[in-house]
């Protein structure tokens, strides 16, 4: 029961945060990946550097914007599956 409790609490903060990025990020796909870098990286340390790198090249290649395949890459690494899908819609209602 406790561990999905946990579970629930990492999807609900993902999704708030995501939900806050998404209507506070103004400038393109470009500024986005500035604003998740500050935001997962340098304040919640989700990710290092290198990490948060490698999934800006790899969304490179992805068709789309590659703020939204990062938000999304972000989604699935820090909460599975469902949280990707959550973040799928949130990233993709705000553009």
């Amino acid at each position: 029961m406790n561990e999905a409790k946990t579970k629930w609490r990492v999807l609900l903060e993902i999704f708030l945060i995501s939900t806050r990025l998404g209507f506070t990020s103004f400038g393109g796909p470009v500024a986005h990946l500035g604003y998740f870098h500050e935001e997962y990286v340098r304040r919640r340390k989700w990710m290092d550097e290198k990490s948060y790198a490698d999934l800006v090249a790899l969304s490179q290649f992805l068709p789309g914007p590659a703020s939204s395949q990062v938000g999304m890459g972000i989604g699935l690494m820090r909460g599975g599956l469902l949280e990707e899908s959550f973040l799928l819609l949130v990233l993709r209602s705000h553009q």
